[in-house]
This record gives structure tokens, C-alpha cells and sequence, in this order.
């Protein structure tokens, strides 16, 4: 069903919970796994404070290589992972990193904000649904830690126009 399955990855726990629920969806299809961190930008209005903003930029790119390094360790012995690390807005560069390979199904963590923060802040997972036409599997925040083989995910497809739930 699946052969290619991309997973965003942050350390947060619903990223570490989608991470292993995308590696147990990949060892029962016998899929492919590449694992996606995105190094946010340093905000422009950072130059203005006493910081150097390459000095920032590099920490974000040190993080962004953690992370991807805790993914790569966190898979099951002998699965392979594909590790693609990105920077930039993170809706936009996971929304790009699905139209430049052959993945059918995207795994995402949702922080669980709440409808006004969501509103204010805006979400990555409502952007990576609306803006993609891969099916996504999102594992909420209330069900991470708690889920076993698929329980309480959410499945919905992009705009390919098959039902979203």
C-alpha cells in the first residue's frame, strides 16, 4: 500500500511518536523512510539585536543535524532512512520536500494548540494538508506516547480530493 513514506522529524514528542509509528507503518509495508527536519530562518529582526545572526544560523543548522542524527538512531536495526535536512518556513519546505520525491504518505505530529493559537501562529500540519496531495497520517499530541500500531491517528488525504477525516 505504502512504499515511500515521509516522516517530519523535530524532537518534540508528537514528532518522536509520528517517527515511530512512520517506522512501524515502513517495517509492515516493506517501505522506504526519509525522514525530514527543517531549520527554521533566523528572523529578520534578529540583525537588530546584539546577536550574530550567522552565529544563530548555525546553531539552527547544528540542531537541524541532531535531530535528523536522533531520527537515523531511532530506527529499527537494519532499516535504512533516508536523512533530508531543509531550512526555511517549515510548512512550505516539508510541502516541497513531497513534490520533489515519490512519497505516498505523510507522517506528522500535531502540537494540539488550540483553535485561537492555531489561528494566531498558524499551524504546520493544517499547512502541510492543505497544500499537498499525500495522504497524511497525523499523530495527535493527546495520543502520543499512548498509541500502539496505529491507534488514534488521523488519516486524511491532500487535495487528490479523497476524503479527509
Amino acid at each position: 500500500m505504502f512504499s515511500n513514506i515521509l516522516v517530519a522529524y523535530d524532537g518534540s514528542p508528537t514528532s518522536r511518536s509520528a517517527l515511530t509509528q512512520a517506522y512501524e507503518l515502513a517495517q509492515a509495508e516493506d517501505a522506504d523512510v526519509t525522514v525530514v527536519t527543517v531549520a527554521p530562518t533566523v528572523a529578520p529582526l534578529a540583525a537588530l539585536a546584539p546577536v550574530s545572526v550567522e552565529g544563530l544560523r548555525a546553531e539552527l543548522d547544528r540542531w537541524a543535524r541532531t535531530k535528523l542524527d536522533e531520527a537515523k538512531a531511532a530506527a529499527p536495526d537494519g532499516m535504512a532512512v533516508r536523512a533530508v535536512e531543509r531550512r526555511g518556513h517549515v510548512g512550505d519546505e516539508i510541502v516541497a520536500e513531497i513534490e520533489s520525491g515519490d512519497y505516498d504518505l505523510v507522517v506528522l505530529g500535531s502540537r494540539g494548540h488550540g483553535r485561537l493559537t492555531t489561528e494566531i501562529l498558524g499551524s504546520v500540519n493544517n499547512h502541510v494538508h492543505y497544500h499537498s496531495n499525500v495522504p497524511t497520517l497525523t499523530i495527535d499530541a493527546v495520543e502520543a506516547g499512548t498509541l500502539s500500531r496505529f491507534e488514534g491517528a488521523r488519516v486524511a488525504a491532500g487535495e487528490s480530493g479523497a476524503p479527509r477525516s
